[in-house]
């Protein structure tokens, strides 16, 4: 897929977790002096365990910060995506926390790391008429030596109400992915 030429200055915002023992934050202030981030299990059930919380991180194309992320993705250094949206930090890390928790499996409860790009893959997001928060998820995915940059425009992963749920289908493609 070619990509039309992108404004360099524009914001995007990343979910990045390390698949290394150095933490991302380490590594993200090793880039920039003063980075915009959130964790993204923060204010979540899964506040516990900030430490192993990916982060959410807001930087514009051109900076260090966003160009050592693309490269770590690239690497295999980094799991995450790369996510579009005109809204703020605060808004784009809220929208991904209301999709952290999803019934699967009848009545069945668990965390879903839907910004890991073989989970996001399976999910086969549904595009909408209209963004939520969320305009565009890029990502790096493939077999080994076939990686290439996806896309999923104005992105639905799954059925919101009354709680995120998977479907069987969805379920089912989960259950036989390696992550």
């Amino acid at each position: 897929m070619v990509f039309a030429k992108l404004s360099t200055d524009k914001v995007r915002f990343l979910v990045l977790e390390a698949q290394q023992k150095s933490t991302v934050l380490r590594s993200l202030y090793e880039q920039a002096d003063v980075p915009k981030w959130l964790y993204l299990f923060a204010e979540t059930d899964w506040q516990q365990y900030l430490a192993e919380s990916p982060v959410v991180l807001e930087a514009k194309q051109k900076s260090p910060e966003y160009q050592w992320a693309l490269q770590g993705l690239k690497e295999g250094r980094l799991v995450g995506l790369i996510l579009e949206s005109s809204e703020s930090l605060e808004s784009v890390t809220s929208w991904l926390r209301a999709r952290l928790k999803v019934r699967f499996d009848g009545e069945r409860q668990g965390l879903l790391r839907l910004y890991d790009p073989e989970v996001w893959q399976r999910l086969s997001p549904v595009t909408l008429d209209q963004a939520d928060v969320i305009e565009r998820v890029i990502y790096w995915f493939g077999e080994s030596g076939q990686e290439r940059w996806h896309t999923t425009d104005r992105p639905n992963p799954f059925t919101m109400l009354p709680l995120p749920t998977l479907s069987e289908t969805q379920w089912q493609k989960l259950n036989t992915a390696d992550v």
